[in-house]
C-alpha cells in the first residue's frame, strides 16, 4: 500500500502521465476572471532537467523555486490565449505559443533526467500554488453516462447533527499529531453518500466518457491506456479504490457523475453519525474483520469488509485508502466555536490558509495497525491539493429526493 508522498517528489521518481493536448475551448465556455498559470519556454533545455539526486532539501527547495519561475507564469485571465493550453492531470495549463505548446508535448512520459509534465504539476506548480493561492483552472467535464446512474449505490442519510468534542488528531503526514480546540454542535442536512469508494472500474467509466485528461497517470495507479487511447484496468483490480487522484481529478469525477465531494461535517455525519461513534462501525478497536488496515502491500475490493460498514450501511470509510473532501483545511476554523454554538452545514474555511498551503481536507486512512488514531471519525488531516498519493474518494447528492 502507497502511503502519502511528501510534497517534493526526488529528481529520480518516475511517473508515467498522459496529456490531452488541445486546440480550442468548448463551445459555449466562458473565459474566468481573475489569475490563472501560463507556461513558457525560456531558452536552453537546463531548465527542463530535473534537479540533481541527494541535494539538501534547502538547495532542492530553491532549485524547483527557480525553475517554477521559468516555466509557470502567473498572469490575468484575459492575458492568456484562450486556443493554446494543455489538459493533463486534471487542469488546464495555458501555454505561450503553439511553438511553446509543442515544446512541451516533447517532454518524455517517463524519465529520470528530463521533466515529465506529471512531475512539472505535482512539483513545480504545486509550490507556485502552495505560495500564491491562484487556483489552477479545471478541465471542462465531458459526456453524460454518469449523471445517468443518479443515487444508484448511494446510502440515504437523514438530517441531524452532531458534536464536535473540541479534541482529535490530526495529521499532514504519516506522523500522528493531537489538537484540542472548542465544543460545538453541528446541524447537517439530508443528503445521500456513495455505499463504496468510487473504484478503479468507475474512474475508467469516467475517462472513456471524452476525459482522457483526468487520467491519474501516476505509474502506482493501477489504471493503463491501451494503443487505442482506452484506458482500463486488470480484473482483479477493477473494484480497488481509485487512488493517486489530485483533489481537482476528484471533484471532476464528481461532476461527471452529477455529484460532488462530501465536505467534512457531510463525511464526518455520515461515519460517526449523530451518536458520535468514534469509529464508523462503533466504539471496538479495528480488527481484520473491519477493513484493510495494512502498512504495505495491494487493495481490496471496496466491498470486502461489511463489518466495517455504518449502521446505515455505508462502507469502507476507514482502511483501504483514504478520501478528499471538499473543504480547504485550516486549524482555526476547526478549533473554534461559532458564537452561538451551532454550526449549519459548514463548508470549511472560504479560502486556503496559505500557512498550511492551502491544504485541502481528506478523511479516513489507509492503515492504523498500531495507531487506530487514524481510523477515528473526527481525525482530521490535511494534503496539498495537487499531490496523489494514496488517497481515492466517494462522493455525495444533497438532498432526500
Amino acid at each position: 500500500m502507497k502511503y502519502p508522498i511528501p510534497i517534493v517528489i526526488l529528481g529520480a521518481a518516475v511517473v508515467a502521465m498522459t496529456t490531452a493536448f488541445c486546440l480550442a475551448a468548448g463551445a459555449g465556455e466562458t473565459k474566468p476572471s481573475g489569475k490563472t498559470y501560463r507556461l513558457a519556454c525560456p531558452d536552453g533545455a537546463d531548465v527542463f532537467k530535473l534537479p540533481p539526486k541527494d541535494l539538501h532539501w534547502q538547495e532542492l527547495h530553491r532549485i524547483l523555486d527557480e525553475k517554477a519561475g521559468q516555466l509557470i507564469q502567473i498572469v490575468d485571465h484575459d492575458q492568456v490565449d484562450s486556443t493554446l493550453f494543455i489538459d493533463t492531470e486534471g487542469l488546464r495549463l495555458y501555454v505561450a505559443s503553439a511553438e511553446c505548446r509543442t515544446r512541451f508535448e516533447q517532454l518524455p512520459r517517463e524519465s529520470a533526467e528530463q521533466m515529465t509534465l506529471a512531475y512539472l504539476v505535482r512539483n513545480l506548480l504545486l509550490r507556485r500554488y502552495s505560495a500564491t493561492g491562484v487556483e489552477p483552472e479545471r478541465i471542462p467535464v465531458r459526456g453524460d453516462a454518469g449523471k445517468k446512474l443518479g443515487k444508484e449505490g448511494m446510502v440515504e442519510i437523514k438530517a441531524g447533527e452532531y458534536v464536535r468534542p473540541g479534541h482529535y488528531f490530526t495529521s499532514q503526514s504519516a506522523e500522528i499529531g493531537e489538537r484540542t480546540g472548542e465544543k460545538y454542535k453541528v446541524k447537517v442536512s439530508a443528503f445521500h453518500i456513495d455505499k463504496y469508494k468510487v473504484t478503479n472500474e468507475d474512474y475508467c467509466r469516467f475517462l472513456n466518457d471524452g476525459n482522457p485528461g483526468y487520467w491519474n497517470s501516476a505509474n502506482w495507479s493501477n489504471i493503463t491506456r491501451d494503443a487505442d487511447g482506452r484506458f482500463q484496468v486488470v480484473a482483479e483490480k477493477a473494484k480497488w479504490p481509485v487512488i493517486a487522484v489530485n483533489w481537482y481529478q476528484a471533484a471532476g469525477y464528481a461532476k461527471w457523475a452529477g455529484k460532488r465531494l462530501p465536505t467534512e461535517a457531510e463525511w464526518e455525519f455520515a461515519a460517526a453519525g449523530s451518536a458520535g461513534r468514534k469509529y464508523p462501525w462503533g466504539n471496538e478497536p479495528p480488527d481484520n474483520t473491519r477493513g484493510h488496515f495494512v502498512s504495505s502491500g495491494d487493495y481490496t475490493p471496496v466491498d470486502a469488509f461489511p463489518a466495517g460498514a455504518t449502521p446505515d450501511g455505508v462502507v469502507g470509510l476507514a482502511g483501504n485508502a483514504a478520501e478528499w473532501c471538499a473543504d480547504f483545511y485550516s486549524h482555526d476554523f476547526y478549533d473554534k466555536a461559532p458564537p452561538e454554538g451551532v454550526l449549519s452545514d459548514p463548508n470549511g474555511p472560504a479560502l486556503g490558509n496559505p500557512e498550511q498551503g492551502h491544504a485541502r481536507m481528506f478523511k479516513g486512512f489507509c492503515q492504523a495497525r498500531e495507531t487506530p488514531q487514524f481510523l477515528e471519525c473526527t481525525k482530521r488531516h490535511a494534503r496539498a491539493p495537487l499531490l496523489t498519493a494514496a488517497i481515492g474518494f466517494r462522493c455525495v447528492k444533497p438532498g432526500c429526493t
